[in-house]
């Protein structure tokens, strides 16, 4: 087989657009770990695919019988085609590849060795998502974290608020949802409590668009970005910029702390734009690391009951101790 996984040439990166118009899902039957792909092109008896995992791999046509259809399992097909057709990118865009500090094996092992009975036993519930019944929750907790935001967030519940006026004490909801997980600082919650009440409202619009707007999700998400780097003084973080959308629904956003998944992209698709600021583009490439990575796991007989797993799956295996372990 005619396989090219070294990245793209200018050459390769040539979208043929007839082929992409109306493009279909598919995912190779010996690699699923890559994820689903869409053709990019069909040439001199060659068909590029582009995965996922962010890499566009050439084979030969002969070899098309080992493309078949599939369907994604955790969100919408429009959605997966959007992110795969522009990770292709500008043609003849190129980048260094960021270098790998370990391999998912490798991940996977550690994973293991802390958590044997794996994302459904009892010692990543009891760490990660629930307290022992009738115990605490804790910040750590994810279930409680989550069941909260989803009620801050409902929609009838949100639509009342702004349409009453009642914009700050919604705002001191939507921060009291922050202050009480993990996923955020505490020095950035204490600094948006500190908004006026003009900053507040544009607040409540902005966060409020985001988790129930109509608009494409990286319009809605740009401006989410630029009102937290108003209202901070342009220190907006990832963490801060994902969180909420992670709580609100997790089976389709993830929390992104930049320092463990920039490592994790460099094991995924490590020829993909990223960057240490929140931006929509490098956001959809970070969520298509996660989708490979819970497609891995599930691989390995590790299924995430949601990305709020491939969080802290990424997080506990990536964090900078962690690496120097492995």
């Amino acid at each position: 087989m005619a396989l090219s996984v070294t990245g793209r040439t200018a050459a390769d990166s040539r979208v043929d657009s007839t082929l992409t118009e109306d493009p279909e899902l598919v995912r190779h039957v010996k690699r699923p770990q890559w994820g689903l792909a869409i053709l990019a092109w069909e040439r001199d008896e060659k068909r590029g695919y582009q995965f996922e995992d962010g890499r566009l791999r050439v084979f030969s046509s002969a070899y098309a019988n080992l493309m078949e259809p599939a369907e994604p399992k955790n969100r919408p097909e429009d959605a997966v085609i959007a992110d795969l057709q522009a990770a292709l990118g500008t043609p003849g865009e190129d980048r260094e590849p960021l270098q790998a500090d370990a391999t998912f094996e490798q991940q996977v092992a550690l994973f293991e060795s802390l958590y044997p009975e794996g994302f459904q036993g009892e010692a990543w519930a009891r760490e990660m998502r629930a307290p022992k019944s009738g115990g605490r929750a804790l910040k750590r907790h994810r279930d409680p974290s989550i069941a909260v935001a989803q009620s801050v967030f409902d929609a009838g519940e949100v639509a009342a608020h702004l349409a009453e006026g009642r914009h700050s004490s919604w705002v001191d909801s939507v921060l009291d949802v922050l202050a009480e997980t993990t996923l955020v600082s505490r020095s950035r919650v204490k600094a948006l409590r500190e908004m006026g009440e003009d900053e507040r409202r544009t607040f409540a619009e902005a966060v409020a668009d985001l988790v129930h707007g109509e608009d494409r999700f990286a319009a809605r998400f740009k401006t989410w970005v630029r009102v937290l780097r108003e209202g901070l003084d342009g220190k907006a973080s990832w963490r801060l910029a994902t969180s909420l959308p992670a709580l609100v629904d997790p089976e389709s956003h993830i929390c992104v702390r930049h320092s463990a998944f920039i490592r994790q992209a460099a094991v995924i698709a490590p020829t993909s734009a990223y960057s240490r600021r929140p931006t929509a583009r490098a956001y959809r490439n970070f969520r298509r690391v996660a989708e490979v990575v819970r497609t891995r796991l599930e691989a390995a007989g590790h299924e995430p009951r949601d990305l709020m797993d491939v969080h802290d799956f990424i997080w506990t295996t990536m964090r900078a101790s962690s690496v120097q372990h492995l």
